[in-house]
């Protein structure tokens, strides 16, 4: 098989995980979805808005899992909080592109008893890459993004030639994404075992905050 089809293949088992320890779901292996309805507890609709938190690791089945309960839902408008420290990244940019065409909004937070207030949370490794496809992006405040160097998953006979389709596949995603193209940049820069927590002003200059702090 060539290498470029080889990496292509072994693309859908590619992973980030960043090292930091965070607060995500009880199972480090699954992504937990939970849906908030408008009006839940007494509060107000929020013009029929739903409030979705996705929280924990990106593992391979969450994009079909969060379309499924769209579905059976019938959830036309929501704004969707991540709190992740990353995971694998096709499925990430699934996720991204199934939010982009719900045209939800997303922001980083985790929930908490208040379900419409959620407190601050992270977004880290491939977290972004999911959240790049809100129509409107936001941050609840004290929330971090982080990037870093990505790690597959399995060994590959020519590492170089994996990279460079791994670079072509994420650039093309985040521009059409509207993302600016430096974050790809700064993510190379950044040892796999470390973390870059990009400043406001960053997330901003790279148009991933769109919008205001919740």
């Amino acid at each position: 098989m060539p290498e470029s089809r080889a990496a292509l293949v072994l693309l859908a088992a590619w992973y980030t995980v960043a090292p930091l320890q965070t607060s995500v779901a009880a199972d480090p292996a699954r992504m937990k979805i939970v849906a908030v309805a408008p009006g839940h507890g007494g509060e107000a609709a929020a013009g029929g808005r739903w409030t979705i938190y996705l929280d924990g690791f990106i593992d391979i089945g969450a994009a079909d899992r969060m379309r499924r309960l769209v579905k059976r839902e019938s959830i036309s408008d929501a704004l969707v909080y991540f709190n992740s420290p990353g995971g694998h990244l096709v499925e990430a940019m699934a996720l991204g592109r199934l939010l982009r065409e719900l045209a939800f909004e997303t922001s980083v937070g985790t929930r908490t008893a208040a379900a419409r207030q959620p407190a601050a949370g992270v977004c880290y490794s491939a977290c972004p890459f999911a959240y790049a496809g809100g129509v409107r992006r936001s941050l609840a405040a004290g929330s971090v993004f982080g990037v870093h160097r990505a790690q597959n998953s399995v060994p590959v006979t020519d590492e170089s030639a994996f990279q460079g389709v791994v670079t072509d596949q994420v650039a093309d995603y985040l521009a059409t994404m509207g993302i600016g193209g430096d974050l790809l940049s700064i993510m190379l820069q950044v040892p796999h075992e470390q973390i870059r927590v990009l400043a406001k002003q960053e997330l901003e200059q790279l148009n991933l905050v769109t919008a205001g702090q919740d």
